[in-house]
C-alpha cells in the first residue's frame, strides 16, 4: 500500500508539472505557427509593439509608397486586427479580428484568410467555446457576418483569432490613415539585412522584424506574463513528489533497520546498504514517472475536449528535463534514509 501511495505521489507530480509546461509551450507554439503561416518576408511594426495580442501597433497608411520604394521589396500587405465583441444566438462573444489586405507589389499570397465580402472566418477553438457552426450568423451594430469557414487559425489562450474582408474591417473597425502592420517580402536577389534597415530608415517610429524573429518575439512575450506563475507550480509540484517520496523512503527503512543490522553482521559494505535505499527510490520515481508522463498526455486530451482553449504541447526536451528531475528527486529522497542505514549497530540484532 505504501509503495502504490508513493508511486501516485510521484506520478501526480509530474502530471501536475508536465500539463503546465505543456499549456506554456502551447501557447508559444500556437503564436510562432500563426506568424509563420501569414505571408511575407518582414513584419514592420510601430517601435516598441511586442507582440500581435498585448501590444498596440500603429503606422501611416501612406507609408506603403515609401515600403514600395524600397529596393528588394516585392509583394506588400497591411494586416490589421483588434479585439472585438460580436452578438450571435448564444449571447455575446469575443475574438481577435483580423484583416489581410494586399497592396501589390508581386503575386498575392495568404488569400487563404480573406473571406467575401460580410463573412468571416473561425478559430475552430472559439467557434467550439461559443457554439458556432459553419453558416451562423455573427452580428456587430447594423452588420452581420456569416460563418464561412471554420478551422485552425491561431488558439493562444486568452483569444483566438478570426479573419474578416479587409473592406469590412476598414469601414467597421479600421483607423482612417492608419495600419497595424505591414508584411512585406523580399526579392530573391535582396540582401535581407540590407532592406531591412532601409526599411526603417523609410518609416518613421518603426521596427523591422524578419518573420523569424517576430514569431519568436511574439510567442515569448505571449507567455512572459505566466512564467513566474509556471515556475512557481512547477516548484510546489517537485516539493509535494519529493516528500511524498522521503516520507516514504524514510519510514521503509526505519522498518528494515533490523534487515540491516543482519546485513552488516554478516558483512555488507555501507555503500551496498546504500545502493539499496538508493535502488528503492530510484524504483518508486521511475515507475512514477513513466506513468506521470502517460497520465499527462491523457489528461491534455481530456482538457482539451472539455476547454477547447486548453492548448498543450509537451515537447521531448520536457520529457527529458522531467526524467532529469525525477532521478534527482530519487538522490535527495535517498539522503535521509542512507544517513540512517549508516548508523545501524550490528548490536542491534541481538537486542531483545
Amino acid at each position: 500500500m505504501k509503495l502504490l501511495v508513493a508511486i501516485g505521489g510521484v506520478t501526480l507530480a509530474i502530471v501536475l508539472i508536465l500539463v503546465v509546461q505543456s499549456l506554456y509551450y502551447g501557447v508559444q507554439k500556437e503564436m510562432d505557427s500563426f506568424v509563420h503561416a501569414l505571408p511575407g518576408d518582414v513584419w514592420i511594426v510601430q517601435e516598441g509593439t511586442t507582440d500581435l495580442v498585448f501590444s498596440n501597433s500603429h503606422l501611416p497608411e501612406n507609408d506603403a509608397r515609401r515600403i514600395h520604394n524600397v529596393d528588394g521589396v516585392g509583394a506588400l500587405y497591411s494586416l490589421n486586427g483588434r479585439l472585438m465583441a460580436f452578438k450571435s444566438d448564444n449571447g455575446e462573444v469575443r475574438t481577435y479580428v483580423m484583416a489581410l489586405d494586399f497592396l501589390g507589389g508581386g503575386t498575392p499570397e495568404g488569400t487563404d484568410v480573406v473571406p467575401d465580402r460580410d463573412e468571416i472566418f473561425l478559430d475552430k477553438t472559439f467557434a467550439k467555446q461559443a457554439g458556432l457552426s459553419e453558416g451562423d450568423d455573427l452580428s456587430f451594430g447594423d452588420r452581420s457576418f456569416k460563418v464561412a469557414d471554420i478551422r485552425g487559425i491561431g488558439n493562444v489562450l486568452v483569444t483566438q483569432f478570426a479573419f474578416v474582408n479587409p473592406i469590412d474591417f476598414a469601414a467597421i473597425f479600421g483607423t482612417p490613415g492608419s495600419v497595424n502592420y505591414y508584411l512585406a517580402s523580399l526579392d530573391d536577389s535582396a540582401s535581407p539585412e540590407a532592406a531591412r534597415t532601409k526599411l526603417e530608415e523609410e518609416v518613421t517610429g518603426s521596427s523591422v522584424f524578419f518573420t523569424n524573429d517576430f514569431a519568436d518575439r511574439a510567442a515569448t512575450k505571449s507567455t512572459g506574463d505566466f512564467l513566474p506563475i509556471i515556475r512557481v507550480i512547477m516548484a510546489i509540484a517537485f516539493i509535494v513528489g519529493l516528500a511524498v517520496l522521503s516520507l516514504i523512503i524514510y519510514s521503509a527503512t526505519i522498518e528494515r533497520a533490523r534487515e540491516y543490522a543482519i546485513m552488516k553482521v554478516i558483512g555488507a559494505s555501507p555503500i551496498g546498504l546504500y545502493r539499496i535505499v538508493l535502488s528503492q527510490s530510484i524504483f518508486i520515481a521511475v515507475i512514477g514517472f513513466m506513468g506521470g508522463v502517460g497520465l499527462a498526455f491523457v489528461f491534455n486530451r481530456v482538457a482539451g475536449d472539455i476547454v477547447p482553449q486548453f492548448i498543450t504541447h509537451i515537447r521531448a526536451r520536457d520529457i527529458a528535463f522531467v526524467f532529469g528531475v525525477t532521478v534527482f528527486m530519487s538522490f535527495i529522497a535517498s539522503y535521509l534514509p542512507i544517513n540512517r542505514v549508516a548508523r545501524v549497530e550490528p548490536a542491534s540484532v541481538f537486542r531483545a
